[in-house]
């Protein structure tokens, strides 16, 4: 069996974090989302066909030609016109039968191999809020029905772009017209596949992570990190003996933590990282390589990419800090929202609401907030932005999307 990858995409609704990075190559608990879903079809599949595009050679070369003991091929979509489109470069390659999962969403521990006992299937997952998703209505193991994001509830199964499919199914791609965006739908071929009774479906184990905007990054760093197991310590670096350390602590080699800190409550921090004395890291944190952080600065449930530099007495709570980034002394992240109100954040121009209780802020790569700097919950520093000492930021400081995005 073989396993089709679609990570061609811009992903601008996740910028300014994915504006230097693929999302496929985003880590999340210590691991790329790519890496995560080629260690769910580890032992599945004998080869992974993946379809890339924006900063593809950095996949390529991350990945090389096996991973796992999947034999792993590459094909350029060098333009973007839709995952339907993505696919279909992809076809000559696909020998009958294949798997097809979306690049930039994390799939964990799923049905697949139920999936495998029929000719097309697609996997769904039941959510709490269906608006945000194509649904499916379905009629015993058939489905009956697509829709996408509908007004009114339809179905809580959600439509989780994992799909197995047949030549039939890559047959019907090639017949598709383009959207009104001008584009070839995948899920235009699976409502006719729907539409002709020839679609299954299986229900995910919950191993799915719709990863659509910022907040999703953290959402799935924070429920994987919740699921290592409890009380296991795996200390590689110096630490010295008066730091507090319980429940889940991974510390890898060459990191260096000071006297006085406190980790607790599941923390990962990553190689060669410097955490200077008096820091406090809780609460389903995880920090990338090369990273360092000033005495007296607390952090929960945050993630933090590779190379930052976080300042002294600093207060972050629920942020997402892309690779590179530097903040001053003294910057604080508010996540609760004013009474009675939700967050919100920009996207394109436009509010949208973060669908988490608590958010604090996204610092983009390489961006310098400068000390004393307030970030209000739901604020967006774009990459390579800077702030002035003490600006209180409210919603998106720099050019967020550009213009080629």
């Amino acid at each position: 069996m073989q396993a089709v990858i679609l990570a061609a995409g811009l992903s601008t609704r996740t910028y300014p974090l994915t504006v230097k990075t693929p999302k496929a190559l985003y880590e999340v608990a210590g691991h790329s989302i790519l890496e995560l879903n080629l260690r769910a079809v580890e032992g599945l599949v004998d080869e992974a066909i993946i379809v890339v595009g924006f900063m593809g050679e950095r996949i390529i070369r991350r990945f090389g030609s096996s991973h796992r003991g999947i034999r792993l091929r590459y094909v350029e979509q060098k333009e973007q016109r839709g995952t339907g489109h993505a696919l279909l470069c992809a076809a000559d390659k696909v020998s009958g039968e294949a798997l097809v999962l979306m690049g930039d969403d994390l799939y964990r521990d799923d049905n697949f191999e139920e999936m495998f006992e029929y000719p097309n299937a697609v996997l769904a997952q039941r959510v709490t809020n269906p608006e945000r998703f194509g649904v499916l209505t379905t009629e015993d193991d058939r489905v009956t029905g697509v829709y996408e994001k509908p007004a009114q509830f339809v179905s809580d199964l959600a439509n989780t772009g994992c799909y197995k499919i047949n030549a039939r199914f890559l047959e019907m791609l090639t017949e598709l017209e383009p959207s009104e965006r001008g584009e070839i739908e995948l899920t235009d071929a699976v409502a006719r596949l729907a539409a002709e009774g020839e679609l299954h479906w299986v229900e995910s184990n919950g191993g799915w992570y719709a990863i659509g905007y910022p907040w999703h990054l953290l959402e799935a760093n924070t429920r994987l990190i919740q699921d290592r197991p409890l009380q296991r310590f795996n200390v590689k670096s110096r630490m010295l003996g008066d730091v507090h350390r319980c429940v889940t602590v991974n510390v890898l080699e060459d990191t260096w933590i000071g006297r006085g800190c406190i980790l607790t409550d599941r923390v990962m921090i990553s190689r060669n990282c410097y955490i200077h004395p008096g820091v406090q890291i809780m609460n389903r944190t995880a920090i990338g390589p090369n990273s360092q952080i000033a005495g007296g600065t607390q952090i929960g449930n945050c993630l933090i990419g590779a190379g930052v530099q976080i300042g002294r007495r600093c207060l972050l709570t629920r942020c997402v800090i892309a690779d590179g980034a530097t903040l001053g002394d003294g910057v604080v992240a508010f996540c609760d929202p004013p009474p009675g109100e939700k967050i919100t954040s920009i996207v394109k121009g436009k509010p949208v609401e973060v669908d988490l209780p608590k958010f604090g802020a996204v610092i983009g790569p390489d961006a310098y907030v400068a000390p004393m700097t307030v970030l209000m919950p739901g604020a967006k520093i774009a990459a390579g932005a800077r702030t002035e000492m003490g600006e209180v930021v409210r919603s998106d400081k720099g050019e967020i999307w550009p213009e080629e995005g």
